[in-house]
């Protein structure tokens, strides 16, 4: 491996993409990583990957991400990427988000992509040559930060089905329908769109969870909230403009600091898997800006919410 990172976006939060603890709303990280990694195709010889007239694109297959330091509105920001492996019909590639002005990394994203033809979405195509051989000549070498830390990152069999989470009694936190601003020119959801789902109905699972949590701590917090610090998503079939979708959720585990949380995406009418997500998150005093940390106690009370088996 002889390459180097390259910029592939730059940018800053926009005051409205921030959520109600102040900070950048973790959907837009990821749509801002989708920007970057159609830059880095284009340097490495693919520029109309994803233009609707292109013949093939990419289908996402997997995404591994870190959020190590807040970004708040008005933030500036740019993002620097690189391939990590290419084969004939796919790609890794890893990205970091850094904050211009002081240069520390805000995000890392790895993300596993099929290259697809466009019409279907799901037969594979192999590369063109040129791509190919750019991009691994220039392949780079993983940042540790972009490490996992708190997911797993070998091999799994998808275990989610619906029919799965209502025999486990999970929580239904979301269902909505695909809209056309939710998707890309080939009119299939972006991977931001499962995020922003999850995140939209995230407190119907993780308030009581933060109420126990803050209720039972060694030093009373002030005003909580959430934040995630990892995700680790496994994509199944993608939906497309006019699907509705439900996300069920439970709680997989706790630490000290740390809940895993367990999402899936399914189809409420056929049964369909979209997507798998594991989320390491926190209960987050606001007005600190500080983890709470789970106590013994709280350790103790959270037994009951956790979903025994839960895995993706």
């Amino acid at each position: 491996m002889s390459g180097e990172m390259i910029e592939v976006w730059r940018g800053g939060v926009r005051q409205w993409e921030v959520d109600e603890m102040g900070h950048w709303n973790t959907q837009f990280y990821v749509a801002r990583a989708n920007e970057g990694l159609a830059a880095l195709f284009g340097f490495r010889g693919l520029p109309g990957l994803f233009a609707p007239n292109s013949a093939t694109t990419i289908s996402f297959n997997e995404h591994h991400i870190r959020f190590h330091r807040e970004a708040h509105g008005g933030a500036p920001l740019h993002m620097t990427g690189g391939f990590l492996e290419v084969t004939e019909t796919t790609a890794s590639a890893v990205l970091v988000l850094h904050h211009s002005e002081s240069g520390q990394i805000a995000a890392t994203f790895r993300v596993r992509v099929t290259h697809v033809h466009a019409a279907d979405g799901l037969a594979s195509r192999t590369w063109p040559a040129a791509f190919y051989e750019k991009a691994s000549a220039s392949r780079v070498e993983m940042p540790k930060e972009a490490a996992p830390r708190g997911t797993g990152d070998t091999p799994v069999s998808v275990t989610a089905s619906r029919d799965r989470a209502i025999e486990l009694n999970l929580k239904r936190t979301a269902m909505s329908l695909i809209e056309r601003d939710s998707c890309d020119a080939f009119g299939r959801m972006g991977p931001q769109r499962f995020i922003g789902a999850v995140g939209s109905g995230v407190k119907q699972l993780t308030g009581p969870l933060r109420a126990k949590v803050a209720e039972l701590a060694e030093t009373p917090p002030g005003k909580i909230g959430g934040a995630v610090l990892e995700f680790r998503i496994l994509y199944g079939e993608t939906p497309r403009i006019g699907d509705c979708f439900e996300i069920w959720a439970g709680l997989q585990k706790t630490d000290k600091r740390t809940m895993s949380l367990i999402f899936w995406m399914v189809d409420p009418f056929s049964g369909r898997v979209f997507g798998t997500m594991q989320s390491v998150a926190v209960v987050f005093d606001i007005d600190a800006r500080a983890i709470v940390s789970i106590s013994p106690a709280a350790t103790e009370a959270l037994k009951e919410f956790v979903t025994e088996g839960l895995r993706l």
